[in-house]
């Protein structure tokens, strides 16, 4: 069977959008239940081969669990400890290598990407370490340029051959991407400082002072005892799953549930880097307009019901997984799957609030709407941006610039229920320096939805965010 290779890369990439549409509530009587039937709603909803768990609260394994089938051709069922392709939590790990090179005095965060990285062309002069490390270099993502993508082999050579051709999206720092390509370079720029492959120091500096023993790099060739089956969802059918490019600083890694628990656990207790550096690791970034950014150093970052999410997801041709962290319940979850298609963060996310439903949102309350003529404004942009335009007056010029790069296209698809609204109800007003939340509840195609939009001073668009609304899931 034959699949478009950009097919492959816009598919695996969609789930490391910021957009999240799906949030599940469940009220069953006891806790393991509600955990379990969040993990088997999800699955059955996804299609998901199988999944291992792990909650800690306070460092306290409270739950291991394995679901469904690790190789749906052997009928083989899933066990905890199995191993899974973990994406771009590998960003992680080498965000940890290079804040230990930088506590070590050997690489500078303003120090500039020519510094270890020669002939690099004139469009990159102001791309510094701390650019490449918060996503903010305004390089456009290998993963989706024809040639170097996911599934494209290349070598290093042919990849710098094809990137130094490439116009910037944004001006370096000015404003905010997800960019693989940020990482390969650091990858790159620490094998330079050492003499090392990224590779090595990742296992050195990472797996081996943790006992992280079973993790390894996924090349795809060696025989791997308990690595579990990789799926692709085709359309609704599940494949076998489809086999990425080995990861440079970016990803390509194996790891366990309790492997990764054990990451994040040595991590935060000062073992790989000090206090001082992991808060800054852990530190959304600030851009020039004062805005915050939902990335620190190889860490998503942000606050969601007013509690702190700190995580990273993971997807690969065959996987999808996430570390999650709510630092004020001191909880961790470790999910992990064999579906590509899975957006381990979000589905992480519903573990969480099965576990502990303080997490779960506060019901919305319809109210006047204290400008319906601005609300009819924004209502019109929604609908819009449903019908993938990207041009419309009322969005901000960095909101344009975003939506016109490949991750930006990609965000559009999750709009599409939008292209006719059925219900557009005011909800409420937040401020958030330096821009303002709009809050509605929205009913298009049968289906309701909160909608947040991000409004500037001067009443322009910044962003736009939707959700299933969970009142409404429960009711059902």
């Amino acid at each position: 069977m034959w699949f478009p290779l950009e097919k492959l890369n816009l598919a695996i990439l969609k789930k490391s959008s910021l957009c999240t549409l799906a949030l599940l509530g469940f009220a069953v009587p006891s806790l393991a239940d509600r955990v379990d039937d969040a993990i088997r709603s999800a699955m059955a909803k996804q299609k998901i081969p199988g999944v291992a768990l792990l909650i800690a609260k306070r460092d306290k394994v409270v739950k291991k669990g394995a679901y469904g089938m690790a190789d749906l051709e052997l009928s083989v069922p899933m066990k905890a400890n199995m191993l899974f392709e973990s994406g771009s939590i590998g960003k992680c790990f080498t965000s940890t290598v290079i804040m230990q090179l930088w506590e070590q005095g050997k690489i500078g965060l303003d120090d500039p990407l020519s510094k270890y990285i020669e002939h690099t062309p004139e469009n990159w002069k102001d791309i510094k370490i701390r650019n490449l490390l918060g996503q903010t270099s305004g390089l456009k993502d290998y993963a989706l340029v024809p040639g170097i993508g996911l599934a494209d082999h290349w070598t290093t050579e042919q990849w710098f051959a094809k990137m130094v051709t490439l116009s910037l999206d944004f001006p370096t720092g000015s404003s905010w991407a997800y960019c693989n390509s940020n990482y390969l370079l650091l990858g790159l720029i620490a094998e330079k400082i050492t003499g090392k492959p990224i590779d090595d120091l990742i296992s050195e500096r990472v797996f081996k002072p943790l006992g992280m023993n079973d993790s390894f790099v996924s090349d795809g060739d060696p025989i791997i005892h308990n690595r579990v089956a990789g799926y692709w969802d085709n359309d609704g059918s599940i494949i076998n799953g489809i086999k990425i490019g080995h990861g440079y600083g970016d990803g390509g890694r194996l790891n366990t549930c309790e492997d990764l628990a054990k990451f994040e656990r040595g991590l935060r207790q000062g073992k790989l880097v000090k206090p001082e550096t992991l808060s800054l690791m852990r530190t959304p970034g600030v851009l020039p307009s004062g805005r915050k950014t939902p990335y620190g150093f190889g860490w998503f970052v942000r606050k969601t019901n007013g509690h702190q999410y700190i995580s990273h997801g993971g997807n690969t041709g065959g996987c999808g997984c996430s570390i999650f962290r709510v630092s004020d319940k001191e909880l961790t979850v470790i999910v992990m799957t064999n579906l590509a298609s899975v957006s381990g963060d979000t589905l992480a996310q519903q573990i969480a609030e099965a576990y502990d439903h303080d997490l779960v949102a506060k019901p919305l309350v319809e109210s006047p709407d204290p400008n319906p003529a601005f609300s009819k404004v924004l209502m019109e942009a929604l609908t819009g941006l449903g019908n993938r335009n990207t041009t419309q007056d009322i969005f901000d010029a960095e909101m344009k610039a975003r939506l016109a790069t490949g991750r930006g296209q990609m965000v559009l698809d999750y709009f599409a229920p939008f292209k006719a609204i059925e219900r557009f109800a005011y909800c409420q007003t937040e401020s958030s320096d330096p821009d303002t939340n709009l809050t509605y509840r929205v009913k298009a195609k049968g289906q309701t939805y909160i909608v947040t939009f991000v409004v500037t001073k001067d009443k322009k668009l910044y962003q736009a965010g939707a959700r299933l609304d969970v009142q409404q899931l429960r009711k059902k």
